[in-house]
């Protein structure tokens, strides 16, 4: 006798339905603390970098920034495999194929707006080094050369603001396509939607210690005399700015 098996319901239908409206873990504490600090840093050194009053809070928050890159770049290349920097580079080598698709006239705008953010984020993170640096050697009028390390440091900061607003641009594109908010999962590390969570530990002790190192580091140097904070200024120099003549 022959005999067919159906689909077992699933044993708890509620249980699952709140699986689906909770959605899907694809992003850790500790990308997301990144993130958002990573971003108040440089959006807190760009609106103090032309004053001299607040010289203090742009350096420090430079060093911030600086590291949360060492961090990023650690945690890309020891962390778990979504926050990998090797998947940066699988999204940029899509280019190759997205070009030949658009020489043939075929194009996916989703997967389009997708590779440019893949690619804003990783020049993001390719420049964020340099402009460090460049604003160090600035500050600290390396080899004498403190105006051409400045101009380079403002011209590095201009792109770097340009690419935020680009990345920032792409993201609320890409929601209007999509129906979705794509900014969500950076809040929330979740993505609408049933399915197994992509992370498996989301390493909430991580992003508290990346938290509190931040506070902790921002708080200790600005509670610094601000020529201290980078230093004592040199050459008649504070923060790579010629001093004003009494």
């Amino acid at each position: 006798m022959n005999t067919t098996s159906t689909p077992s319901a699933s044993p708890n239908p509620r249980a699952d339905a709140g699986l689906s409206r909770r959605g899907r873990l694809v992003i850790d504490a500790p990308m997301r603390a990144f993130h958002w600090l990573f971003a108040l840093s440089f959006a807190g050194a760009w609106l103090t970098a032309e004053s001299e009053r607040w010289r203090s809070v742009h350096v420090t928050l430079g060093y911030a920034f600086g590291g949360l890159l060492v961090f990023r770049l650690a945690y890309g290349l020891l962390g778990p495999r979504p926050a990998r920097l090797s998947l940066l580079w699988h999204r940029a080598a899509g280019l190759g194929e997205w070009l030949r698709q658009a020489r043939a006239g075929h194009l996916d705008a989703s997967r389009t707006a997708t590779l440019a953010m893949g690619l804003a984020m990783g020049l993001l993170l390719a420049m964020a080094a340099p402009l460090v640096l460049s604003g160090y050697a600035g500050y600290a009028e390396v080899l004498g050369l403190a105006e051409v390390f400045e101009e380079v440091h403002e011209a590095l900061a201009n792109a770097v603001l340009g690419l935020v607003l680009a990345h920032l641009a792409l993201i609320l594109l890409g929601s209007l396509m999509r129906g979705r908010n794509l900014a969500g999962p950076m809040l929330t590390g979740r993505m609408p939607g049933a399915g197994a969570d992509v992370i498996k530990a989301n390493r909430r002790w991580l992003a508290l210690l990346v938290v509190v190192a931040w506070l902790g580091f921002v708080g200790t140097q600005l509670a610094q005399p601000a020529t201290d904070v980078a230093g004592a200024s040199r050459g008649g120099h504070h923060g790579g700015h010629p001093a004003d003549d009494d």
